[in-house]
């Protein structure tokens, strides 16, 4: 009798331990199953089409034109005028401030020639290239030219020019892709050009999109100098001064 419920006993042991075994691997699959259906949903929202997608970025697909244009300011000359006037050297001063600011090349001033104001003219010229100087553009910035005018035409103008760039983008409004179906989540034509738009718009100087600007050139004389205190053997490095040093409040302490 002792044995047959010994035996029992067993028997109902290994049942509950293999009804708590199969509970437990149900619970185990169960989670896997979902862990697996999450990540293949996240990786849904995020696929990645490949090397070349991500390479062939808003740059390429909405290009950005960078393309030269001439600057020009004409001022009339009569025969008789023999200086500029106030309101010539303000728009002088002014051409001569946006050249500065986005100019590329020279700014050359060209003077008519065989019309009968080309005395006049040259008057002209000479006093524009000192009102351009006073708007700080060195000798070599400023090019001379002359053109051919009219015999009849008494006031030829004196032509004011200069190079800059432009930059364009190219139009955004393609909306010809279904937004709400894109199951490989790849862009959409429209993707990047307002960015590209809004880049060529506020460039300070488009001609950047193009390459870096080249390095100014070294300033001589504090190069001879630590060229000669390193030859001595003296402390290259500049003096420091008392207002670079600080010290910690006592009340942080």
């Amino acid at each position: 009798m002792v044995l047959r419920a010994l035996r029992a006993r067993m028997v109902l042991c290994k049942a509950l331990l293999a009804l708590w075994w199969i509970e437990g691997v149900e619970k185990l699959m169960t989670r896997l199953i979902l862990t697996l259906l999450v990540s293949f949903g996240l990786s849904a929202c995020g696929a990645f089409n490949g090397r070349e997608d991500a390479l062939f970025d808003a740059r390429y697909q909405h290009p950005i034109s960078v393309d030269p244009q001439v600057v020009t300011f004409q001022m009339d000359v009569p025969k008789d005028k023999v200086a500029l006037t106030l309101a010539d050297k303000a728009a002088i001063d002014a051409f001569a401030r946006t050249y500065k600011s986005r100019g590329h090349g020279t700014l050359t001033i060209a003077a008519p020639s065989g019309s009968p104001n080309e005395a006049a003219a040259v008057s002209i010229v000479a006093e524009t290239r000192a009102a351009l100087a006073d708007a700080g553009l060195s000798g070599s910035e400023v090019g001379y030219a002359a053109y051919r005018a009219s015999s009849a035409n008494s006031s030829a103008p004196v032509i004011l020019t200069y190079r800059r760039y432009v930059a364009s983008a190219s139009p955004c409004g393609n909306w010809s892709k279904d937004y709400a179906f894109a199951p490989n989540n790849g862009r959409t034509p429209n993707f990047g050009c307002a960015s590209q738009s809004n880049l060529a718009a506020i460039v300070a100087d488009p001609a950047d999109l193009m390459g870096p600007r080249e390095w100014d050139p070294a300033y001589a004389p504090r190069r001879d100098e630590v060229v000669e205190k390193y030859r001595t053997g003296e402390v290259t490095e500049a003096a420091e001064s008392g207002n670079a040093s600080g010290s910690v409040s006592e009340v942080a302490e």
